[in-house]
């Protein structure tokens, strides 16, 4: 990697293996927040780790591991743990980084240098940093957010950002959750099977008010048991769903 204004560092560092940067930690550690427990915790992961190789996008995009491991991209990308904007040297930069596995977490950070890569024209973004209560990071807008489980789980959708996030309110973690797989179990949900709606994932940011909150969990509930984005006991949604069902057909007995 050629030494420029925008570049994390010289030759050397396509030298594998290596330790992280300060600019790179820097980077990740600003959509790792400190004071919340499941970030603090990867962050303490990715400090035990080395930089072992190149991802499948090549420059930014890296693979930390230990020190001896051979970097293997036979294996499908994980999902994104964490994700932001930061400014930082008078550039702008991308940052994503993704679950572990097998002692594993590849990670990419690249410049914003098209306005096109930026349409919220944003100077710094945080995707980690929301909580229950708070504007969409880096521009205020609105959030709905869905209780799920109180206590637990809250899910939170940003219309304008075109995001959705699971909350853990024990680890304070927040899981990006893709949309394409998620409206597509919402069409499922809802028996939707008209090409024009089941087909076109971001009519689901401008058809949001249309769908109830139970509509949105029992979407997320049906997506989470193929892709397991958060670990859930189904066995007390059954049980909810069946004590729904004889509350229904108990009034049902009693109108009669």
């Amino acid at each position: 990697m050629e030494a420029n204004n925008n570049s994390l560092g010289g030759n050397g560092f396509r030298q594998f293996p290596r330790k992280l940067s300060e600019k790179e930690k820097i980077l990740l550690y600003s959509i790792l927040p400190e004071n919340k427990s499941g970030y603090k915790l990867y962050r303490e992961k990715i400090e035990s780790l080395s930089v072992i190789g190149i991802g499948r996008s090549g420059e930014g995009n890296l693979i930390l591991g230990k020190e001896n491991s051979l970097v293997d991209l036979s294996d499908p990308s994980m999902p994104i743990f964490a994700a932001g904007v930061s400014n930082f040297d008078g550039n702008l930069y991308n940052i994503t980084i993704q679950e572990e596995l097998d002692d594993e977490i590849e990670i990419d950070i690249s410049v914003v240098n098209k306005i096109t890569d930026n349409p919220l024209n944003l100077i710094s973004l945080n995707y980690s940093a929301w909580n229950p209560g708070d504007k969409a990071p880096g521009d205020n807008s609105f959030v709905r957010e869905v209780v799920f489980l109180p206590g637990k789980y809250i899910i939170a959708i940003a219309p304008v950002h075109k995001k959705i996030w699971v909350h853990n309110i024990e680890n304070k973690i927040n899981y990006l959750i893709p949309l394409s797989n998620y409206y597509n179990h919402l069409m499922l949900v809802k028996k939707i099977r008209d090409p024009k709606i089941a087909l076109k994932p971001n009519l689901f940011f401008s058809n949001l008010d249309s769908y109830e909150d139970s509509d949105l969990v029992s979407a997320f509930l049906l997506y989470n048991k193929y892709f397991r984005r958060i670990k859930l006991d189904y066995s007390q949604f059954q049980a909810k769903q069946n004590q729904s069902k004889k509350n229904k057909l108990f009034s049902i007995f009693k109108k009669g």
